[in-house]
């Protein structure tokens, strides 16, 4: 007997492939056999082709995230006014048109999805994927977290988090609404494990910007280098850069402290499956590595990992995964061998499946 699937619309925050939109994807992908989805995208951007890859369909409502300061400018706050306004009324017209059941949206920046579902009555879940707007440099809601928190929770039946640092602030700002701690599925396509490279330990994966901590790596290391430390391994960095500035501060410093031989940066998009299994430990320096999607990419990889203990989801440690750090000092040990990384098998810490069961029986409510 066929069954209609109910119909999500999901608001992203960004048209690109940032980490966030890589979620969403996972998720469409595990709730694909129950749900329909169509995905609104606020700019055009690389999202567009990962969607059409699993035939989802998409649309572009450009509107302001309601982030900068602006609204001290008389005519940005009437443009800034204007397009969230067109923007409300054409996802209205949407959510409409495709008869959804359900509102999603990315991210604390875009509101106007969950307006517009309070105003039609439909059921709304936030999705937040980050540690809080001051990590992203900006406030929510006009300038006013407060008054932003209380739309989200009178807009929404349910607010998702992604880890226990991220669920813990929420609840403390939103004590009374519905907040429910979630993990991503994180897809893997499994390769044959590769040959690991001689004299290549340790991998930066991802994107090379300041947030991501190499800096603070290499100036470890340059110290160890300086106190005669006994060092075998170098470091690899690996990801694509569009901050050129920062790639040539970092390459000034491997040559200013003689670590050329001990550090190779690599710019570009890689395979993660292809690259990530040469290499035995992975290093998560980030300034809020939220979700710590990477830890579970080294570890599905057979990777271990050094992971800064930075507001993020520290939780998805443990003694076979590898070490949690707090500070430079403990950094300096790790590198240096003075701590050991276990040596034990590796194990996953959270189920994927029963993860997704979860949220399958929450949005059946709905």
């Amino acid at each position: 007997m066929f069954v209609q699937k109910k119909k999500i619309i999901w608001l992203a925050h960004e048209g690109n492939l940032s980490g966030a939109n890589i979620a969403l994807l996972e998720y469409v992908d595990a709730l694909k056999d129950d749900y329909d989805f169509h995905i609104i995208l606020p700019h055009s951007g690389t999202m567009s082709s990962a969607l059409r890859q699993r035939n989802i369909s998409s649309t572009v409502i450009p509107q302001y995230g309601w982030v900068g300061n602006s609204q001290k400018n008389i005519e940005n706050q009437l443009k800034r006014w204007l397009r969230s306004f067109l923007a409300l009324r054409a996802t209205k017209k949407l959510i409409i048109k495709e008869k959804a059941d359900i509102v999603f949206t990315n991210t604390l920046i875009p509101f106007i999805a969950a307006q517009a579902a309070s105003q039609l009555n439909k059921p709304h879940v936030w999705w937040i994927h980050e540690f809080g707007e001051e990590d992203f440099g900006f406030k929510i809601g006009w300038g006013n977290p407060q008054a932003a928190y209380a739309k989200m929770k009178k807009w929404s039946r349910l607010i998702i988090c992604n880890s226990e640092a991220v669920t813990k602030k929420f609840k403390a700002l939103m004590p009374h609404a519905t907040i429910k701690r979630l993990y991503q599925p994180v897809s893997w396509h499994a390769k044959p494990i590769a040959a690991k490279q001689k004299n290549a330990r340790f991998l930066m994966f991802g994107q090379i910007i300041p947030s991501k901590g190499h800096r603070q790596v290499l100036e470890v290391m340059a110290e160890l280098k300086q106190t005669k430390a006994h060092i075998d391994n170098t470091l690899h960095i690996k990801g694509p850069c569009e901050n050129k500035a920062y790639l040539n501060e970092l390459l000034h410093f491997i040559a200013e402290h003689d670590l050329e031989q001990q550090v190779k940066i690599e710019i570009g998009f890689f395979q993660k499956e292809e690259t990530m299994s040469l290499y035995e430990v992975l290093i998560v320096a980030s300034q809020a590595e939220a979700f710590g999607r990477v830890i579970i990419e080294a570890n599905k990889a057979g990777l271990q990992v050094v992971v800064k203990n930075s507001g993020g989801a520290p939780e998805l440690m443990n003694e076979t995964n590898g070490l949690l750090y707090n500070n430079v000092n403990e950094l300096k040990q790790i590198l240096s061998g003075e701590i050991s990384l276990p040596a034990v098998s590796m194990r996953f810490n959270y189920d994927e499946q029963k993860e997704i069961q979860n949220l399958k029986s929450w949005l059946a409510a709905y």
